[in-house]
């Protein structure tokens, strides 16, 4: 439940949360086309919240390389994600009208999922550094 003593990066997080529990959801339920939404709602906000974290100022966007790219002035390393945001970003919007006929299947959809954990667990990782981030607020 979010809380008004969360920090923006952590109300960010929650989201992020919700949206890789309801794609492990639709993965059971072999909804995938709305599953990899899930994950590149996921791995964009996770971003997002490292982003927030450095107190950068969020830009809309869906385009998971450019976050990757801003959140890459802070520390260099995020460079390594680069490839799992290229595969994450059209999911945005592919697979969300008619005119889409390349359904993503299971492994597609499970391969989805392990790239968004990457980019949320290496997020998590950067915000709890001890040098950079926050082991705990008290």
């Amino acid at each position: 439940m979010e809380s008004l003593f969360m920090q923006e990066h952590e109300r960010w997080l929650e989201i992020v949360d919700r949206d890789l529990k309801s794609a492990k959801l639709l993965l059971k339920g072999e909804v995938f086309s709305t599953a990899v939404y899930h994950c590149q709602q996921a791995a964009e906000k996770a971003l997002k919240a490292y982003l927030a974290f450095k107190n950068h100022k969020i830009t809309k966007t869906h385009d998971l390389t450019k976050l990757v790219e801003s959140c890459s002035q802070f520390d260099i390393k995020f460079e390594k994600l680069y490839d799992d945001a290229e595969h994450l970003k059209p999911f945005a919007t592919k697979f969300r009208y008619p005119t889409e006929f390349d359904i993503p299947d299971l492994q597609d959809t499970e391969n989805a999922i392990k790239q968004t954990k990457e980019i949320v667990n290496f997020v998590r990782k950067k915000i709890a550094e001890p040098d950079t981030g926050q082991k705990e607020l008290f």
